[in-house]
């Protein structure tokens, strides 16, 4: 029988989610700032980028994990245990190099990295759908969307502070550390049996194609498309939106990185009481309807209104509707996926979604190139539309 959660087990899943993100963080963010800094140019910056692919295609290699076991570690705590070693290994690996002079060693440590943060992720999120009852769910997956954005503040933000006063071999020791903190943890947390266990017999690839069949699938996989479509505009246009107003890089890593990253963590908290209260399907009405409302107050950014507390409101706004969003889609995909093989149908639905908020973000930044920041406003102002509607249509077990 699956458990509510206790503080240990909160614990646990925050750490873990934290220090997931951290060395990742640091790799595409920090580390871009810091290459950047010394030369290298911005056709090779945008490699380090691809990092985040990862964890799109990460569906490819988590039936190895729903498959294979080691019995004494426990199923998933198993994998977690060796991914989260081989973070704290490459991490402390790292720092015995000089990163002016070993850039290659240092950018594919950086791509393993990744690799195992993203498989960390995979196995994680198996575990809590194995452990945790469908009714703490949201709790676990605030978790998860607070954690994340707490770890890209210390990997992106506290590790360039790091980086400025320590060095890179400090710095790279110092997250080693903490990311160890985690593996601890789990070293002592017992992964409970459950009858399903032990019933995948075979790498199964062919779920994929049998998943999404019938037509509330198929539906459920344009949702998961058009869903992170608008915020993802959001989030890729108001970076460079700011940098056209004249902010300075740490202005903008203060009112984004670290204040609106800061009103994240406390929306994912809310989102969970609030997905308990008013159920799954209102809070994502709701929060594709502040998406649309956030992506609309970017108008006054591209009209030139620069003004600090106004800029801070529109950040603060698209952060705050992004967290809930968050949380209650990580819980839908959690809850279509089963209990045999929950690594692969939660990566491959989690993919799908990734994906699409990449390539928005992306593409939303050179299309304002070539047509202007209002025309990709008004556009994906009209993809919220769409996502409210598609919200409020969808069909969902509360």
């Amino acid at each position: 029988m699956n458990k509510d959660l206790s503080i240990r087990h909160i614990v646990l899943i925050f750490s873990l989610y934290i220090t997931q993100i951290l060395g990742f963080a640091y790799f595409t963010e920090a580390f871009v700032a810091i290459l950047r800094r010394n030369g290298v140019t911005l056709e090779n910056l945008g490699l380090v980028y691809m990092l985040g692919l990862f964890w799109v295609i990460r569906f490819l290699w988590a039936p190895v994990i729903d498959r294979f076991s080691i019995k004494k570690l426990g199923h998933y705590r198993g994998w977690i245990i060796i991914f989260q070693s081989l973070m704290v290994l490459l991490l402390i690996l790292s720092s015995g190099y000089s990163l002016i002079d070993n850039i290659p060693t240092v950018v594919f440590f950086a791509v393993l990295l990744a690799f195992f943060s993203a498989s960390q992720d995979v196995a994680l999120g198996a575990l809590v759908l194995k452990t945790v009852s469908m009714k703490s769910r949201p709790t676990a997956n605030a978790l998860k969307s607070a954690g994340g954005m707490i770890g890209t503040i210390l990997g992106s933000g506290v590790g360039l502070v790091l980086y400025t006063h320590l060095g890179w071999k400090c710095t790279m020791l110092i997250m080693a550390v903490v990311t160890a903190i985690s593996l601890v943890q789990i070293l002592f947390y017992t992964e409970p049996e459950k009858e399903e266990d032990g019933k995948q017999k075979k790498i199964d690839y062919k779920q994929y194609i049998d998943f999404w069949k019938g037509k509330e699938k198929k539906y459920w996989f344009l949702f998961l498309v058009i869903y992170p479509i608008t915020i993802s505009v959001a989030f890729g246009l108001v970076t460079p939106m700011l940098v056209d107003l004249r902010w300075t890089l740490d202005k903008i890593g203060l009112y984004v990185h670290i204040i609106g990253f800061g009103l994240g963590v406390l929306a994912s908290f809310g989102a969970s009481k609030l997905i308990g209260m008013f159920g799954k399907k209102r809070i994502l009405i709701v929060a594709a309807s502040g998406q649309f409302i956030g992506i609309l107050l970017l108008l006054f950014l591209a009209f030139g209104f620069d003004n600090t507390s106004l800029a801070m409101f529109v950040i603060g706004f698209i952060f705050v509707f992004n967290s809930p969003s968050q949380v209650v889609m990580t819980t839908l995909m959690m809850n279509n996926a089963s209990h045999k093989t929950p690594a692969a149908q939660i990566s491959v639905q989690h993919g799908v979604y990734m994906f699409s908020g990449i390539l928005f973000s992306g593409l939303s930044v050179s299309l304002a190139g070539v047509f202007g920041y209002l025309t990709i406003i008004v556009s994906a102002s009209f993809i919220g539309i769409i996502a409210i509607l598609a919200s409020i249509k969808i069909k969902l077990e509360e």
